[in-house]
């Protein structure tokens, strides 16, 4: 259960790194309108997690060179690392897409990115 919320928060914090503007509203004011866009888009566009490879299969390659004497050996070991695979939410550009129209709807305008602040 708690990794799923913190899954469902991730992008909340994330959308606090925009800035939206629109005439005559402070900088709150967006914050707190984007974050009340984003609960909407939560609810409107719930997760669908599905099991998906998030890593591919891959040979990792080291080479170790010493010397021996007047002479330079070397030994290349492989390791095969097996893919990785995860739940991943596929609905996160869908509830993205439902909050940036929502953002647009109330006649505000993306500005670009701010530093994320923590407060």
């Amino acid at each position: 259960m708690r990794p799923l919320v913190l899954l469902l928060l991730i992008p909340l914090l994330s959308a606090c790194a925009e800035r939206w503007s629109r005439p005559g509203t402070t900088e709150a004011e967006a914050d707190a309108m984007n974050q009340a866009c984003a609960a909407e888009a939560q609810l409107a566009v719930p997760p669908q997690m599905v099991w998906q490879q998030v890593a591919p299969a891959r040979i990792e390659r080291e080479r170790n060179c010493w010397r021996d004497g007047d002479r330079e050996r070397c030994r290349t070991t492989e390791r095969f690392r097996p893919a990785r695979y995860d739940m991943v939410d596929i609905a996160t550009q869908a509830r993205d897409a439902h909050r940036t129209a929502c953002m647009r709807e109330k006649g505000f305008t993306f500005q670009g990115y701010r530093p994320l602040r923590l407060e």
